[in-house]
């Protein structure tokens, strides 16, 4: 176990972010109220719309384009996969922070009122993300990489050495914990490789967000490969059940979501041990990078077994990177620069920092 003492800073030292709005008034038991009624509308609506979808759409269409037939399954699926995201997590995100932080400090006054070149960017990803469209470029970029399946491994190695490890006869409730753990661990070490120097470029573009909002977690460069090896293949080879996962990564993407909120509380034992809290996820986008970096696992456990566990954040410290990044709507030439720069680190053996 690594000595834990050299991450201890002081916190006095560290540089202030100049992208911090005034200090929130609070919310008011009134406004309170308002946010719990309009979730509660929200949610009925949203429950209504979803049993009327099921009741209209096929779970299958076939159909012929240019005299060739085309047929699609699974279509509830892939619609419920993108709705539970879009209509779902984030505006449950959107009300926690909004009940937490009040709307001056609110990722949703910044959608709206406040959209700085960094946020503006976080939400042109975020689109095109939802349209897979950065899917696209990924698969571009990696030459096919990305479609490597952990699945065809697990069943290579099953037919090759016999070798299968399937998961105890458990409720799905407690899978969905123990694979959570399992998944975080995993996450972790992947976390601490983006950060070396050959990997950190196509890392570095999560990190250039100059300011939190909660769809700042969808700020990941396409060509990021390494969880398809050090997460996604680990998982599927240690008999993940797909439902079990399926709701694994509906509790990481929540917690991506609040983790690169505004939020500023350490939340208490729980984020000190269970789930990594906001401001100490901060203490980990830090601008000053003269002190070690930490906090790199979803749940603090990891980051405290490894010694890369820092307590001492603040919700004001800057973030960011010393590079320079354009942000905005138009941000793919920073894709393409930190593309260039992971494989030219790769070729001349001298990693672009």
């Amino acid at each position: 176990m690594t000595d834990t003492s050299a991450m201890e800073i002081d916190v006095g030292t560290l540089a202030f972010s100049d992208h911090v709005p005034p200090p929130p008034r609070g919310v008011t038991w009134g406004e309170r109220s308002a946010l719990v009624a309009a979730l509660v509308v929200y949610l009925g609506v949203l429950a209504a719309s979803a049993w009327a979808v099921t009741r209209v759409l096929p779970d299958e269409l076939s159909t012929t384009i240019a005299g060739h037939s085309v047929h699609v399954g699974n279509l509830r699926h892939r619609l419920f996969s993108n709705a539970v995201l879009v209509f779902l997590l984030l505006p449950g995100a959107l009300w926690v922070e909004f009940m937490t932080v009040g709307w001056s400090r609110s990722s949703v006054r910044k959608f709206l009122l406040g959209r700085s070149p960094s946020v503006r960017t976080d939400m042109a990803v975020f689109v095109l993300g939802q349209a897979h469209l950065l899917d696209i470029l990924g698969k571009l970029m990696l030459v096919g990489l990305s479609m490597v399946s952990g699945l065809w491994i697990r069943d290579w190695l099953t037919r090759t050495t016999g070798l299968a490890i399937n998961p105890p006869d458990l409720p799905v409730p407690v899978l969905v914990v123990a694979y959570f753990f399992v998944y975080t661990f995993f996450d972790y070490w992947t976390h601490r490789l983006d950060h070396s120097p050959f990997f950190w470029p196509l890392h570095r573009y999560h990190h250039s967000a100059e300011e939190f909002c909660v769809i700042t977690a969808g700020r990941v460069h396409p060509a990021a490969f390494t969880p398809i090896f050090l997460i996604n293949i680990p998982m599927a080879i240690l008999g993940a059940p797909a439902d079990v996962m399926l709701y694994v990564n509906v509790v990481v993407i929540a917690v991506g979501f609040l983790i690169h909120s505004e939020i500023g509380s350490d939340w208490g034992w729980f984020g000190r041990w269970v789930i990594q809290s906001p401001v100490s996820h901060r203490l980990h986008h830090k601008l000053d990078m003269s002190y070690p970096t930490g906090n790199f696992a979803m749940a603090p456990i990891w980051d405290r077994l490894f010694g890369t566990w820092n307590a001492k954040a603040d919700p004001t410290l800057a973030i960011g990177v010393e590079r320079s990044y354009r942000h905005g709507y138009w941000f793919l030439a920073d894709v393409f620069r930190d593309y260039w720069h992971f494989w030219k680190g790769v070729f001349t053996r001298r990693p672009i920092e």
